[in-house]
C-alpha cells in the first residue's frame, strides 16, 4: 500500500518499508496582485518624494510596465481618458449668460 508522498526503501534484511517522500522545492512566483501591490507602492512612494529626479526615468518605466501588463492581462481597467473636453464653440452657455441662437 504504497502512497504518492512516501516511498520504499529497501533494507539489508531484504525488507522494504516506507519512508516518506521528500518534497521538491517549488520556485519562488510573483501573481498579479503582487505585480498591482508593486505598482501601487510605486505610487505611494513617487507622491510622497521619496525618488530622486535622477531615478523617475527608471522607476517611471518600470511602472510603465507593470500597468500595461496588468492592462493588457485584464487585471485592471484602462484609465479613463477625458473625452468631456468641449471647444470653444461648443461650450454651453452658463447660468445667466443669453444664447445668441
Amino acid at each position: 500500500m504504497s502512497d504518492e508522498n512516501t516511498t520504499e526503501m529497501t533494507a539489508e534484511d531484504g525488507s522494504t518499508t516506507e519512508a516518506p517522500a521528500v518534497e521538491q522545492p517549488t520556485a519562488p512566483a510573483l501573481g498579479v496582485n503582487d505585480l498591482k501591490l508593486m505598482a501601487n507602492i510605486i505610487e505611494i512612494v513617487s507622491n510622497r518624494g521619496a525618488i530622486k529626479a535622477n531615478e523617475m526615468a527608471a522607476v517611471g518605466n518600470l511602472y510603465n510596465l507593470l500597468m500595461n501588463f496588468l492592462i493588457a492581462n485584464g487585471a485592471i481597467k484602462a484609465p479613463e481618458t477625458e473625452n468631456n473636453q468641449t471647444t470653444e464653440g461648443d461650450a454651453p452657455a452658463e447660468k445667466g449668460e443669453e444664447s445668441n441662437d
